[in-house]
Formats: structure tokens, C-alpha cells, sequence
């Protein structure tokens, strides 16, 4: 029953995000688990917050980036979209391995 409501949480929290507009949107939480929590703490841009967020739940930075999702995204990739100071934190998360920049790693060349 557990799984069955935390699916049903995560869907909603889906579509209230997806209504909402990037420029002024706000993250409202459909649940009050760990997970909810920290994904919320991520957006806001304190490390300080996140910190302690993760402190709390027992979590590492390495568990939050490879575990944890967030409306079916990935921690760095949540905070990329919602987030502010998204690379600030997005860098804290994965120990400075964080790059905004896309490196093409292959091209054609038609000639």
C-alpha cells in the first residue's frame, strides 16, 4: 500500500510541477518523505540547507546524485531545470564535476 501512495504522491508532484511556468514557478511538495525533501532543499540554492537536509536523511552527496529522483529526473538534472543557482549547486552535489557546457564528443563532417 505503501508503494501504491507514494506512485500516486509522485505523479501528482509530477503534474503540479509540469503545470507550473520555469519563470515563476513555485514547487509545491505532494508528500512529506525524504526524497520530497531534499529535492525541494536542492532548488533553493543553499548548500547550507542542502547540507543539512542530507544530514538529516542520512544521505551522501553520491547516493542524492545517483538515487534520488525528482519528477522522474535526476537530482543534477532537476536542479538544472528548477533550481536556483543551479551550477552552484549542481557542483556542490558532484564535488566540483558539474559542467553546464556540453562537449560534443562526435560530428560528421559532410564534404
Amino acid at each position: 500500500m505503501k508503494t501504491l501512495t507514494k506512485t500516486i504522491a509522485a505523479t501528482l508532484l509530477s503534474f503540479a510541477v509540469l503545470g507550473a511556468a520555469h519563470a515563476d514557478q513555485e514547487l509545491i511538495p505532494t508528500d512529506n518523505e525524504a526524497g520530497t525533501k531534499l529535492c525541494l532543499t536542492a532548488t533553493t540554492g543553499s548548500i547550507l540547507k542542502m547540507n543539512k537536509a542530507m544530514k538529516l536523511s542520512k544521505v551522501t552527496k553520491r547516493y542524492v546524485t545517483e538515487k534520488v529522483t525528482c519528477n522522474g529526473q535526476d537530482m543534477v538534472a532537476f536542479v538544472e531545470q528548477y533550481g536556483a543557482k543551479a551550477e552552484k549547486m549542481n557542483n556542490f552535489l558532484t564535488n566540483g564535476k558539474y559542467s553546464e557546457e556540453r562537449n560534443v564528443i562526435a560530428s560528421v563532417n559532410n564534404q
